[in-house]
């Protein structure tokens, strides 16, 4: 897994065989590289509240107990046309625990984890969505975050 921060869309990816994943406070995005002629119909993804599959064309790309718990009703897939003559399936996972704290280490339960680096550079992210959310009429998105900022950042009252 490499770290990479994508400043245009502020998201810190992680990188996977089958392409990234990365997080908000609400949700979890999986991009799964797919070849060009994939269909709707070659894609079949089964979402539960604490696992989750993906097979394109019969070929499970990945299966397993998810870092934490999702919101199945509320989560869905698509696939989109991108770059580099590729699509991607897009996995859309709503979290369970919508707060600062619930940052997800890995994907899958041992699977798909993110490097220090990386994990480091999401939990920074979720801190200044927090500050965001918290002070809606000021700009975080430029802010040098360090300190006690891992599992949310320090509680204020």
């Amino acid at each position: 897994m490499s770290a990479g921060f994508d400043d245009k869309a502020g998201i810190v990816k992680c990188t996977t065989e089958w392409g990234s994943w990365y997080q908000t406070i609400e949700d979890v995005t999986a991009e799964v590289h797919v070849p060009l002629i994939t269909k709707s119909r070659d894609v079949k993804i089964k979402i539960l509240p604490s696992s989750i599959s993906c097979a394109i064309s019969g070929k499970e790309i990945f299966s397993g107990k998810l870092y934490s718990g999702v919101v199945c009703d509320e989560s869905t897939w698509t696939l989109e046309d991108h770059e580099n003559d590729i699509k991607i399936v897009r996995i859309f996972l709503v979290k369970g625990n919508k707060s600062p704290q619930s940052c997800w280490a890995s994907f899958l339960i041992d699977k798909y984890s993110a490097d220090f680096v990386t994990l480091d550079n999401m939990q920074k992210k979720i801190l200044q969505e927090r500050y965001q959310r918290e002070n809606p009429g000021f700009d975080f998105s430029q802010a040098e975050v360090s300190g006690n900022y891992q599992g949310g950042g320090p509680m204020l009252s």
